[in-house]
């Protein structure tokens, strides 16, 4: 897993050398930085750029965290939806994030922003995002 601040563009070349290389962009490719300078679309947009190759991967966290809003935090479903459309439901990954935010979220509405929230998501799509992908991408299943 990473992370960066506006370098997310060089792990294009990782996942180009090493197909076989799991690589799982955390956070949505969104830092605490880029957020605070007003980057987070720019971001999102480096992320879903990433979806070309295989063997990335993001994790659909951190938006309580990125919101400006109350539960279920809608200003963050187009950002959401941006890189399910990228990645489809096999390559995206539910996370908490819930260290960072816990003020903002309890861990039920973090799931259930998913489960309940994302009309755009079907059951399948939601068992995938909410674990079965890890579990491939990790080949832990």
């Amino acid at each position: 897993m990473f992370l960066t601040t506006g370098q997310t563009s060089l792990f294009a070349r990782i996942a180009e050398r090493h197909p076989q290389l799991p690589l799982i962009i955390d956070h949505m490719g969104v830092s605490s930085v880029a957020f605070k300078k007003g980057l987070l679309s720019s971001a999102i947009e480096q992320s879903a750029a990433l979806a070309k190759y295989p063997n990335v991967s993001v994790k659909l966290s951190a938006s309580p965290l990125f919101s400006a809003e109350p539960y279920p935090f809608r200003d963050m479903t187009p950002h959401i939806r941006r890189l399910f459309d990228a990645y489809g439901p096999h390559r995206c990954h539910w996370g908490t994030d819930i260290t960072n935010s816990l003020a903002k979220a309890t861990y039920r509405q973090r799931i259930t922003q998913f489960t309940e929230e994302l009309s755009f998501l079907s059951e399948s799509d939601k068992d995938w995002i909410m674990g079965r992908a890890l579990l491939a991408r990790l080949n832990w299943a």
